[in-house]
């Protein structure tokens, strides 16, 4: 019984860290909204496959970009990184990033060395058949 408990408890515990881990980045997704803006660039980008840890079904594919910006007349890197369960997914979303990609990066004023890219800052190209029928 008191073993049970302890898994319990444990499990508890690591969904409440996960929570306030998603929270946090959810609060500075928001912040960043209003952070200043400043142009930036791909430096590299790739898709690469993890493993869950040895647990059945957990591996993901990770879509990382890696990106320069300037601010203050310095110049600074940044990386982004996100799960996929599909690779092709992954690999989608990672196509619209070419090396030298012209991007727009948000800082923090307060501390230059944090970026984030917001989705609403790059949008998705439109389906090639959604634009040809709109171009008619």
């Amino acid at each position: 019984m008191n073993q049970d408990l302890l898994i319990l408890a444990s499990s508890v515990l690591v969904l409440a860290v996960m929570a306030v881990l998603w929270l946090r980045r959810r609060a500075k997704f928001r912040r960043a909204r209003n952070w200043p803006m400043t142009a930036g660039r791909v430096e590299s980008a790739g898709v690469t496959l993890e493993s869950g840890g040895g647990q059945p079904g957990s591996a993901a594919h990770y879509a990382e970009l890696k990106y320069s910006y300037q601010a203050r007349g310095q110049t600074y890197r940044g990386s982004m990184r996100r799960r996929f369960l599909l690779k092709g997914a992954a690999d989608k979303w990672i196509a619209r990033f070419a090396n030298g990609t012209p991007l727009t990066v948000r800082y923090d004023p307060s501390n230059v060395h944090d970026s984030v890219l917001l989705e609403v800052d790059h949008p998705a190209p439109a389906p090639r058949s959604v634009s040809a029928r709109l171009s008619q």
